[in-house]
């Protein structure tokens, strides 16, 4: 007996587009808004050694990430990719409670105040500026400024051009 196996042609679900960024829309070649997404790439694609040009674009904890394959990572390989991208991602977020990035550590780490003194920090030298204006109204005179822009935006020239103007 012969038996007959009919290959039915797998119709790709269309891409949900809602969320992606306007850059991206009609250029990626998946969309993996959540981890099921991301593991079921290949599946997506029908073929794990199949390898897309488009990238894929992940919208994981972290926010929109995209992963190049160029025609060379097969989508078995984007899988691995998506789905470590998603939990790296979902770890870094878990431990600087809900940021990829511990903007507290970096800000003190580049020698600014720690955000628990930042506003006491900041009155603070507002309360000096004022003392020096006051102690040297002719030496240190109000800023003026130089020029209206288009936008209706006032710039001020910086301290160090000021006396080359003046020069």
């Amino acid at each position: 007996m012969t038996e007959i196996v009919i290959h039915a042609a797998r119709r790709i679900p269309p891409i949900d587009w809602t969320g992606v960024p306007d850059v991206h829309v009609g250029k990626v070649s998946a969309v993996c808004c959540s981890l099921r997404e991301c593991e079921d790439l290949v599946h997506w694609f029908g073929d794990a050694a199949f390898c897309p040009y488009q990238p894929v674009i992940i919208h994981g904890p972290g926010g929109w990430t995209l992963l190049i394959g160029a025609g060379y990572a097969t989508a078995a390989e984007l899988r691995d990719l998506a789905v470590t991208t998603w939990n790296r991602q979902a770890l870094a977020a878990q431990a600087n409670r809900g940021s990829l990035a511990n903007l507290d550590e970096i800000r003190e780490r580049h020698g600014a105040v720690p955000k628990k003194y930042q506003m006491d920090a900041i009155a603070e030298a507002v309360r000096e500026r004022i003392k020096k204006h006051k102690a040297n109204p002719i030496t240190d005179p109000e800023r003026k400024p130089r020029y209206v822009r288009v936008r209706g935006r006032t710039t001020f020239p910086k301290p160090d051009t000021q006396e080359i103007l003046n020069a």
